[in-house]
Parts: C-alpha cells; structure tokens; sequence
C-alpha cells in the first residue's frame, strides 16, 4: 500500500471516528472541533501518522471549498434585503445589530493594537467578527429549530458576518499581491454570473428542475451542483483570487436557481460534503498544526486569551439588542452559540496565514480560541435553548359547507384533527390560537379566489404552516404561485384523475372505500426515524404507495429508509388506520 492511500486512509478512520466518540460520550462539542482535536492527536503534534500529500492536500482544499458553497447555498438573498420577510420577524433589527458586531471586532483590533499585543489591525478584526454557520446549522437542526424565528435569526446573523468577513479576507488577499486594484476588479468579475442566475432564475429552474429526470442513477441535480462548484473554482483561479470566494458564490447561484426545491437537493449534498469531503480540511487543518512551541510561547497564550476576550465581548455586545426581540434564556442561547467561532475563521487564518498576512502565532492562537470556543459555548447553548417545538398537527380547511364537510368527515374518520371555516375572516379571527400548530390549510371555492389568495397570504403570516392550498381558476395559477401558495386547479386535476385511470383501470381511484381506507402519515415517531420500510414489519394487507421527502416523490422499496418529516402514503383496511398511525407518528400531547 502506497503511503498516499495509507495517509487517505487514516484520515478517513479518523473522520469516522469523530461523531463514534461524540456519540459513545455525549459530548456537546461541535463535530468539526473534535475533528481537528483528533487531527492533532495523529498529526504533527501527536503520533504523527498522517502525511500530507498532494492528494490529501486537493480533498482538503476541496473540503474548504464544499464549506464554503454549503455557506451560499444557505443565503436567501430575499430574506436578507426584504424587512418583512415571513420567517424573520423583526428583521429591521437585522442590520443594525450586524453592524454592531462587526464594529465591536474593529474596536477589538484597535485595542489590541494599542496594546501592541498584534501590527495588523483589519485581518485580526474581520476574524473575530466571523462566526461558524457549521456549527449554528447542525445544532438547530438537532434541536428542530432551524424553521423557526429563534433558528433562522442566528442563521442569518451567521452567515451576514461570515459573508462579510469572506469578502474582506478575499480583498486583502488580492491587496498582497502586485497588481491589486485588477485583482480586485477581477474579483467584482466573480459576480457577473451571479446577476446573471438573479435574472434568469425562473428558466434555469425550469431546464433543471422541469422535467423530472433526476433520477436514482441520473442524480442530474448533484451532477449539475458538482459542475457549478468546479466551474467557479475554476474562474476563481483564472481570475488570480481564492477559491473559496468561487465556492462560496456557486451556492448563492445554486440557491437562487432551485429557489424552494433546494430540500431536494439538500440531503444528498450534505451526505456528499459531511460525509467525506468537509471531515478532510478540519481533520489536515488538526494534523498541520504544531502545538509543541505555542504551549512554549507566553505570546500565543496572550493572544489567545485576548481573541477569546474579544469574541465573548462581541456576543455581550449583541445580546443587548437581542433582549429587545427574545426573552432572556433565549437571547443567552443566542449569544452563546454565536460566540462560536470554527470553519470560517479557521479557513480565513488559514489563508492568510498561508499570504504571509499574519504571523504563524496569531494562526495558531486563532485556531486554538477557535477550538476552545467550539469546546465552551455550545454546551451552554443547549442549557438555554428553546425545546424542540412539537409536530404541527391540524388541518384547516375553509370554504362552503357542501366542499369543506365531506373532506372534513373523511379525514376525521382517519384520525386527522381538522378545523372548518365558512370563509377566511373567520380563519382569521381565531388564526392566532392556533398559529405554530396547523400543518397544512386549504381554501376552497374557486368562485371567490380572489378572496382566497388575500386570506391565504395572511394566514401564513400568521399561522406559519408548512403548505397553504388555495382554489383557483386556470388564469389564476400563476398568480398563486407567485404569492408562495400551492394552486389547487379542478379542471387540471380531473384531467390528471382521468388519466391515470386511463392507464390503469384497475387502480381503485374513483373507489370511495379506496379513498376513505388512504392516509398520509407524517414519519415523527422514533421507532420509524432511520428505519427501512422492511424492517417496520407492516401487516400484509398494509400497502405504501408513496414516500414524499420535501418536495421530492420517492418510490417506496423495502430498502428505503424513512427520515424525520418524510410523508407516506398508505391504504389499509380501515380498522388498521389507528394501528399504523401509531407506528409512524408521535401520538399528541394529550
């Protein structure tokens, strides 16, 4: 065995055995800090058994890289520029506190220059305004928090101050080097394509999207990613500026063009960069580093101590304006786990460590505050934070009692907990009671649609629910869409009823019986979460017909395995209907 594939090898085992650890002790660290932690052990600091090599070097820097795009590809450019955006309330404070965090890190670098404890001041300060989306988006996920207000305020904070600090590591990168002011107008360069993606959206999402061809062995939505980080990898370096810039820039582009489908995408992407790629820079990052003469150094220790000041002085700074939007524990968790600091700020010292920009103390004192950080915070994060909001469990269902009665006596006979409104103002009056607990409303009547897009668009406001069906005339199809509502077309669908039984006669669906013996479950319970359909052991007159994860219909094999939030489609015999719910949803609270 070559020594290149031994070293390829041994950071894989030790990829894999960072989350083993994590998950054998019940340590509430960051994976990616235990990943460099271990990186440390069998590296240059430790047993020495890893050695860089060529190979190992371009699947770190490709790790950085997929970090970075995974960072674009989580930006909603809407959100950020609009203040009313529904899934951010209060989102006119959004600026101004990202402009006190940034000027409390420049306030930083001044002190300490003052000090004379570091001679640069902006490279110091954009580090220590930066943040570590990594560790924000995987721990509100494992707390079910990222959809909500709570989640997506420390998302956007996060990834404002890292695009911030990005652009400003990419600018003095370009200012080292001769040549700087067409450096950096090459770098403006980097965003011609991203304008172009803005302005050509809705087409290249229909030509990505449209003709459902991205099948299991197609995978055309992950080869197209692939293609698009590679090509702006690829402009980056023809353009003489980083990579991770190029990276970075290819996820805003992909997450403008596949808009709200991006769920389809998501879970393969991120199985593809935590899975291998990403594990490689934190784990060569760990096995670089030579820890032996910074525990010498009285002035590594200083830095240290300073930059781990600073970051806790920057979260205190914050939290007073956060106390104005969210109550106290809330605001502490806040604060808390933004003061983590982790992948941006080790690939910003990183590179300019490597532009000879700062010294190799203040890189080693960076990556040390930045593991301690990452070893500190979240632990106090996950004493503060809020629960795991439970499943949204009602229907609403609002329209004239001859639409809304059968459907409703259908549903409740399978158990579904459904509320019925006449028309929407009187949705509207009792909204509010239930916001946070309707999973999906519909309004029906297609003679007063007009009515229903209003009362549909302020119902989401309110209520938050995961889908707002609204029933419209053809013409108005396009005019529901734009308004972010799910259009329900009568004539569309009967066509689409009539030709599926066309193709198959046989199929049961014009049979009421088949239709009242139909549910859709939604997968919460934890005996289905991470287990395949064959290892559930369903009744033999039990059948699914269909899997949908976000917006992707998967076809449902013994071998598939069912992930939280997943909805199935089953027909049973009815008196199975409240034993197979069992299975695959939490029952309520009550």
């Amino acid at each position: 065995m070559s020594n290149v594939i031994l070293s390829i090898l041994v950071v894989s085992i030790v990829a894999l055995m960072a989350p083993w650890i994590l998950l054998r002790t019940k340590v509430k660290i960051p994976i990616a800090a235990a990943e460099i932690l271990l990186g440390v052990v069998f590296g240059k600091s430790g047993l020495g058994w890893i050695q860089i090599s060529g190979p190992i070097s371009f699947l770190s820097l490709f790790g950085l890289s997929y970090i970075m795009f995974l960072y674009g590809l989580e930006t909603n450019l809407d959100s950020w520029l609009n203040q009313d955006h529904a899934q951010l309330q209060h989102a006119r404070w959004l600026w101004p506190i990202i402009v006190l965090w940034i000027g409390l890190g420049f306030a930083e670098g001044f002190l300490l220059l003052t000090f004379h404890v570091i001679h640069k001041v902006i490279p110091i300060s954009l580090l220590l305004a930066s943040s570590a989306p990594t560790v924000l988006l995987p721990t509100l996920k494992e707390r079910g928090l990222v959809n909500t207000n709570f989640g997506q305020w420390i998302l956007s904070i996060g990834l404002l101050v890292d695009f911030t600090t990005l652009m400003g590591v990419t600018a003095l990168a370009a200012l080292d080097h001769h040549g700087a002011i067409l450096r950096i107008f090459l770098v403006v360069l980097m965003f011609v394509p991203l304008v172009i993606a803005k302005s050509t959206s809705r087409f290249l999402h229909r030509a990505w999207f449209g003709n459902g061809q991205d099948t299991v062995t197609s995978q055309i939505g992950v080869r197209g990613v692939m293609m698009i980080i590679t090509l702006f990898i690829a402009l980056a370096e023809t353009l003489g500026t980083i990579t991770v810039l190029g990276a970075f820039l290819a996820g805003v582009v992909v997450s403008l063009i596949v808009g709200k489908d991006r769920e389809i995408l998501q879970d393969k992407l991120d199985a593809l960069g935590f899975g291998y790629f990403i594990p490689f820079f934190f784990v060569t990052v760990g096995s670089n580093l030579n820890l032996r003469p910074a525990w010498q150094s009285s002035h590594v220790l200083l830095l240290t101590a300073s930059f781990l000041l600073g970051i806790i002085v920057i979260s205190v700074g914050i939290s007073f304006l956060l106390a104005r939007l969210f109550p106290r524990r809330e605001t502490i968790a806040m604060a808390t786990l933004l003061a983590t600091r982790l992948s941006v700020t080790v690939a910003g010292s990183l590179i300019l460590f490597q532009a000879h920009i700062i010294s190799q103390s203040v890189y080693l004192a960076m990556i040390i505050t930045s593991i301690l950080s990452a070893v500190l915070f979240p632990p106090i994060f996950h004493r503060f934070s809020p629960q795991k909001p439970l499943p949204k469990q009602d229907i609403m269902l609002i329209g004239p009692a001859h639409w809304v009665k059968p459907i409703a006596s259908h549903l409740a006979a399978q158990d579904y907990p459904v509320l019925t409104y006449d028309n929407g103002s009187e949705a509207l009056a009792s909204a509010a009671i239930h916001a946070g607990t309707v999973r999906v409303v519909a309004l029906l009547g297609s003679a007063q649609w007009q009515k229903n897009i209003i009362w549909g668009n302020q119902l989401q406001h309110i209520l938050n629910p995961d889908h707002v069906i609204v029933d419209v005339p053809t013409e108005a199809r396009e005019q529901a869409n734009a308004a972010g509502l799910i259009p329900f077309v009568a004539p569309l669908a009967s066509m689409q009823l009539l030709e599926t039984l066309i193709r198959s006669p046989l199929s049961g669906l014009s049979d009421a019986n088949m239709w009242s013996s139909m549910m859709e479950l939604e997968v919460t319970s934890p005996y289905a979460i991470n287990v395949a359909l064959k290892d559930l052991k369903l009744p033999e007159d039990t059948l699914v017909i269909g899997i949908s994860r976000h917006r992707e219909h998967l076809i449902p094999r013994g071998s598939t395995v069912l992930r939280a939030g997943d909805v199935i489609t089953i027909v049973c015999p009815g008196p199975r209907r409240r034993e197979i719910r069992q299975i695959f949803e939490v029952p309520p609270p009550f």
